[in-house]
């Protein structure tokens, strides 16, 4: 009766294993590394979520729509003029500013959205110089593998009150 194994034994018992470990490594990665970056990501979505609600009910209670523009061509701040005060929202560094000035709402005053990877754009649609509409795209973006991926995209287009009373 022997006591040990042959070298033959353990040279197969190692490539089973490796074979093993090379079929579920994939699923390990998952669970380690993109079920909890997921998560966060889904979190950012539904901040920004909550974000489109509130640009949304600014919008439909605006009575001007403006951007101002910083340094480069592109908007820097949307500006709305609301019946009891201004409002702006300003995107920078992966956070969302809003800033009330003179409302009576409740959500007056500033209010701060984190979303790390999230990218948010806006257009303020003109007609005879005044602003009527808000086209706002939005989206997560991360970077997987080198590769830039972008998840729950979306895109809004809001209509100021002015439209209404125009048409009227």
């Amino acid at each position: 009766m022997r006591k040990g194994y042959l070298l033959a034994e353990m040279i197969v018992i190692l490539s089973v294993l490796t074979l093993v470990l090379l079929v579920t490594g994939p699923f390990f990665r998952t669970f380690a590394y993109e079920l909890p970056r997921d998560s966060q990501l889904v979190q950012e979505g539904c901040v920004l979520n909550n974000m489109v609600s509130r640009i949304r009910a600014d919008v439909a209670s605006a009575k001007v729509l403006s951007e101002s523009v910083g340094d480069s061509a592109e908007p820097v701040s949307l500006v709305m003029k609301l019946p009891d005060g201004m409002v702006s929202y300003k995107f920078n560094d992966g956070r969302i500013l809003r800033h009330g000035a003179g409302t009576k709402d409740t959500a007056s005053g500033d209010t701060i959205w984190s979303v790390p990877h999230g990218r948010i754009e806006w257009q303020v649609w003109r007609r005879d110089q005044k602003g009527y509409a808000v086209e706002l795209r939005t989206c997560i973006e991360y970077k997987d593998l080198g590769h830039i991926q972008r998840k729950m995209a979306n895109s809004y287009l809001f209509f100021a009150e002015t439209v209404w009373e125009a048409t009227e």
